[in-house]
């Protein structure tokens, strides 16, 4: 479809346009603020790079960053009006939902680094694992990716110990507390330096697979100064798109101008793991999809969280200007053009034409490819617990249509906690490659197969004509799971436990029908 502009939208459009052709600036010079979540460090490397290569002063912006501090939050400082501008992770969506004014401009991060790390020599290697356990965290709202993978777990959070967080990485170590709320950029590189052997709690692992490093600001400054946002956002970017095509010089620019207190090897370790979580080969930087942050809402409130996920609209910048691009569709083709309009302004009315056609190509992929990341479990490629539920709840209904039956499994793998500690979580990820192919090769086009825990899978048998037949095909499945895989010229062996449950005759709703097959499992897993 051709995008069709009028000259109404000359004044929301000219002045970053004529940024994006002349790179001079064309404003007064602004000051604004940017509160960052954290000290400086190449967590935020795109927004020293967008300073000191002069896109900020391009803009007409004179941008001054804000290292964070235990007392100096980005939402806080952003809600209050002491900064323009915030770096925020999910607790800036979780707090639009239960009613501030904010929005989110770019979503640095795809994938969240935050985590939850322990010795291993503290043997917690799963999130039930951290009952009686005491648990540094920031606050609810704060590390909200971990509470809600508890939830997931079904584990209620009063049952850990959970304490206010140091900020010290020693007080692990040390023994003060037995787990750590930490990031993957940060922290295991200390512990790799001082030899400690180290377990990692990814929410991402549990179905909570939430966006990070989100750059913010509040609906007054995107209505008060609509212009500046733009320009903010536009040069942030760029900025991003330089430090991860030159970390070198970032992290050169970190340690002699900004004099961060980290190694060269430790700086280069965290721009190499916040690359893998940015994905610029993959996505847009910045791309923010309204399916995911949909989900993100959607588990929120799973976790009993106060939201209400109709404040979504508004909060999505991209979603906000792709309206204002179908309106403008909207009003026709230019009949006229009055002698205020010049030649100029053609030109760029025809550059935003190429320039939005191409942001909808690159959308819509970005889009398809992220989609598919939302439903899909990252590690073994399975059916996430999220979309689990979806197609158990279409598949009874189908069921409910059809007067036919399913049977639900649920397949755990025994003692799978003594192989992450006896052989490493690696070992343990090839275990689980291994069995999701296992899965996926011994079942039938038309069942699901999905993981939705650790070591927790489910698959739902479709058109099962008896509970014989169920078993059956499950006896079958499990003769090909019983068998051994070769990783590193070794061999490893594992077994699984199932139960099952079968639908209408066992029960008549899926958490029901869910939580019977996860009994009859466990009483297998017991005797095994």
């Amino acid at each position: 479809m051709r995008l069709k502009v009028t000259s109404s939208i000359l004044i929301h459009t000219l002045s970053p346009i004529i940024f994006i052709f002349f790179s001079a600036p064309i404003f007064a010079v602004e000051h604004v603020v940017l509160q960052l979540r954290w000290h400086n460090q190449f967590q935020f490397a795109g927004y020293y790079a967008a300073l000191e290569k002069g896109y900020y002063q391009q803009a007409g912006l004179n941008v001054e960053i804000v290292e964070g501090q235990p007392d100096k939050k980005p939402l806080i400082e952003v809600l209050n009006g002491d900064a323009h501008y915030g770096v925020g992770n999910s607790e800036v969506l979780l707090s639009r939902l239960q009613g501030s004014p904010l929005v989110a401009l770019a979503a640095i991060f795809q994938h969240s680094p935050s985590v939850l790390i322990s010795k291993r020599s503290s043997r917690i290697s799963t999130p039930h694992d951290l009952i009686g356990k005491s648990v540094m965290m920031i606050n609810e709202g704060l590390d909200a990716d971990f509470i809600a993978m508890l939830n997931n777990e079904g584990l209620n959070p009063n049952a850990i110990n959970t304490i206010p967080s140091s900020y010290e990485i020693n007080d692990l170590i040390s023994g003060k507390t037995d787990v750590f709320n930490a990031y993957l950029s940060n922290e295991p590189y200390y512990l790799k330096q001082q030899g400690i052997e180290y377990s990692i709690l990814n929410p991402k692992t549990y179905g909570i697979d939430f966006y990070s490093d989100i750059l913010f600001t509040t609906e007054h400054e995107l209505t008060s100064h609509s212009d500046r946002v733009a320009l903010f956002r536009e040069a942030s970017l760029k900025g991003w798109q330089y430090a991860l095509d030159n970390p070198d010089e970032i992290i050169d620019l970190l340690l002699n101008k900004y004099h961060v207190d980290k190694s060269e090897s430790h700086l280069a370790f965290e721009a190499k793991i916040i690359k893998g979580l940015v994905l610029p080969s993959v996505v847009e930087i910045g791309h923010m999809n309204p399916w995911r942050w949909q989900h993100m809402a959607e588990t929120f409130i799973d976790a009993n969280m106060p939201a209400n996920s109709n404040r979504l609209t508004g909060f999505d910048y991209q979603q906000i200007l792709l309206n204002r691009q179908q309106k403008w569709s909207n009003i026709g083709k230019v009949t006229s053009v009055t002698s205020i309009i010049s030649i100029l302004t053609l030109l760029i009315l025809y550059f935003i034409y190429r320039k939005t056609k191409q942001e909808i190509h690159l959308r819509i992929k970005a889009e398809q490819a992220l989609e598919e990341l939302a439903y899909t479990d990252s590690l073994t490629g399975l059916y996430n617990r999220h979309q689990f539920f979806i197609l158990a709840e279409q598949a009874i209904k189908n069921v409910v249509r059809t007067k036919s039956s399913i049977a639900i499994c649920f397949l755990d793998v025994n003692k799978f906690k003594e192989v992450n500690d006896q052989f490493g979580h690696h070992i343990g990820d090839e275990l689980l490659l291994n069995l999701a192919t296992v899965l996926k090769t011994h079942t039938r086009d038309s069942d699901i197969v999905a993981r939705i825990g650790g070591d927790e899978f489910v698959i739902i048998l479709d058109k099962i004509k008896s509970r014989e037949q169920a078993d059956i095909l499950i006896t079958k499945l499990n003769q090909h799971i019983n068998k051994s895989f070769i990783y590193g010229g070794e061999s490893f062996s594992y077994t699984v436990s199932i139960g099952l449950s079968i639908f209408p005759d066992d029960a008549e709703t899926l958490p029901e029908l869910i939580k019977l097959a996860d009994s009859k499992m466990y009483h297998q897993k017991q005797t095994a």
